[in-house]
């Protein structure tokens, strides 16, 4: 029997490890460390913190269904990045206090002015951010002709997965609904950075992991998930809660060339 956050688990096994075999601490506020061009902390395990670093891993695939944290964790790792953020969300950005775009067209514009920008030699970083990656999937009824935007990101985002690295131009990916047509095969072959909340089906596990285990995560238990890249370990995400000083830039598209500075809420 094991204690997670004042959850008992009995013989909880995942793809025959022991996982959450430790009495954890309780949920916890993201803690205060210095922003970095590449490294953010992710969250906990039983060790300690998890940290990722997008230099070695340059983009990431998040999934998670609704409810399970992956909005929260999208929040806490925008706000320790320190770079230039291209944050698309087609839901309409009531998450956020501001967003780059909540339409598709105006997310063709921002993701192909990103492929623009690749091949110009830049120190700084740009991280590339779509919350629901399902939007930009175009509705089975549209024409040929009125799924040109769609098409246009599906062919950006692919160029971001496989070059962006060398330009230091970085994907987070996330979706509520991993199947093969929004996680592409670009996308798939060039992030190898997973993180999983908890997802319904084996099936969607495998599209998103490629392998079991997302879909066993305890039920109605918030943030808890695995990390997986050339390792893969179980971690509880922190939880977001906004303060001073924690500013994040994000660029405006009403203005070339600006970013707005705000708030996350």
């Amino acid at each position: 029997m094991y204690i997670i956050y004042g959850i008992t688990l009995v013989s909880f096994y995942w793809l025959g490890m022991q996982v959450f075999a430790s009495d954890w601490s309780k949920d916890e506020q993201l803690p205060i460390l210095p922003r970095s061009n590449t490294s953010v902390v992710i969250g906990k395990f039983e060790n300690g913190y998890v940290y990722h670093n997008f230099k070695k891993f340059a983009h990431m695939i998040v999934a998670g269904t609704t409810g399970y944290g992956k909005t929260n964790f999208i929040k806490c790792l925008i706000s320790q990045l320190n770079g230039e953020i291209v944050l698309i969300d087609l839901k309409g950005g009531f998450d956020y206090g501001k967003v780059t775009a909540t339409d598709i067209t105006q997310a063709r514009i921002e993701l192909e002015k990103v492929v623009g920008e690749m091949k110009q030699r830049r120190q700084s970083h740009i991280y590339v951010i779509i919350d629901e990656a399902g939007e930009l999937l175009a509705p089975a009824h549209l024409t040929k002709k009125e799924s040109s935007d769609y098409l246009a990101c599906q062919a950006a985002i692919s160029e971001i997965a496989r070059l962006g690295r060398g330009f230091h131009v970085h994907l987070i990916y996330a979706t509520q609904y991993p199947t093969k047509d929004i996680l592409n095969g670009q996308v798939k072959q060039n992030a190898e950075t997973r993180i999983c909340f908890r997802l319904p089906t084996e099936i969607a596990s495998r599209v998103a992991l490629d392998e079991s285990g997302a879909e066993a995560l305890p039920s109605g238990q918030y943030g808890l998930g695995i990390y997986k890249k050339d390792y893969k370990l179980s971690m509880k995400s922190f939880q977001f809660e906004e303060r001073d000083g924690w500013d994040v830039k994000v660029r405006d598209p009403q203005r070339e060339g600006s970013q707005d500075t705000f708030k996350i809420k």
